[in-house]
């Protein structure tokens, strides 16, 4: 019973972590995050440098950080440079807010490098990248179309030979606001040498491995 019990709260710790300060949006944020990792954690090994594209309010974040274990995450995200809000989501829409609370509860891993904060368009910090220096990356950014084939154009360069892209809102659905993620990667996977490994709309996940 003990061990059973160890076990449980080992595997559920990285999520509850950091309390809830959002209340609906941060409860149903993690259960969505239990299932986005366990696919991820199929494909990504531990050790590695990853970058997470559209960092947000950092719920992801730190399961990232805690289930994959890479020795370094790059966190991107423009936050206050589009704006003082986001027009989308729920919850306090203060990109200042949710830097804030970034700085605030990954402390430990800024200041000991595990974690790097870039402020700037995604775009633009991938270009400073040397190439191949990435083992992975994870993207949930604008979701619009143009943007989507840029960071996959750019990330073949940025990723090492063998590693991942992955990302968020998978919408086979042409009518969908989102499918412009769809489109971008399968036109990607059909132009490169890469394989599309995972993509459902259950979990609205998928996984391109690089040639």
């Amino acid at each position: 019973m003990k061990a059973a019990l160890h076990s449980t709260v080992h595997r559920v710790a990285p999520y509850l972590r950091y309390r809830d300060r959002d209340g609906p949006e941060r409860a149903s944020q993690r259960a969505r995050n239990i299932r986005r990792i366990e696919l991820l954690k199929r494909f990504i090994a531990p050790g590695g440098l990853g970058a997470e594209l559209g960092v947000h309010k950092g719920y992801f974040t730190p399961v990232l950080l805690a289930r994959l274990a890479p020795a370094k995450l790059y966190l991107i995200d423009p936050w206050y440079l589009q704006g003082k809000e986001w027009s989308w989501g729920e919850g306090n829409r203060r990109a200042v807010k949710a830097l804030c609370r970034i700085l605030h509860e990954l402390e430990d891993e800024l200041a000991s490098g595990k974690a790097v904060l870039c402020i700037d368009d995604d775009l633009l910090a991938l270009a400073r990248l040397p190439d191949e220096h990435l083992d992975w990356a994870y993207l949930d950014t604008t979701h619009q179309y143009d943007h989507t084939a840029s960071e996959l154009e750019l990330l073949k360069l940025k990723i090492k030979p063998g590693g991942i892209v992955a990302g968020d809102d998978w919408q086979p659905d042409a009518s969908h606001r989102h499918h412009g993620v769809c489109k971008a990667v399968r036109e990607f996977v059909r132009r490169e040498r890469c394989t599309l490994v995972h993509a459902d709309e259950i979990s609205m996940q998928w996984i391109v491995r690089l040639g």
